[in-house]
């Protein structure tokens, strides 16, 4: 069966990310693929993390990183990419 990785990079999303959950898992879910989405956070100085904490908490296809320093966008995706 394939496999589909969704990688987004984060930085001060603590407001969208749940809705950007929600409506992947329903897109997802009607491909006939097992997924995973991975959330890169860029150092962010909201609860972005939290919030990504949490999903991972309730959906185990939820995977985090977290970043020590702002790396920028390219580079959180880049990451997300060798975690693939």
């Amino acid at each position: 069966m394939p496999f589909i990785s969704v990688v987004i990079p984060v930085y001060n999303s603590e407001k969208s990310l749940e809705e950007l959950n929600e409506r992947l898992g329903k897109v997802l879910g009607q491909v006939r693929a097992d997924y995973e989405i991975i959330m890169v956070d860029d150092h962010s100085t909201d609860k972005s993390y939290a919030v990504m904490q949490n999903l991972r908490k309730n959906d185990k296809r939820v995977k985090i990183i977290g970043l020590n320093t702002n790396c920028g966008q390219h580079t959180a995706t880049v990451l997300g990419f060798d975690y693939c």
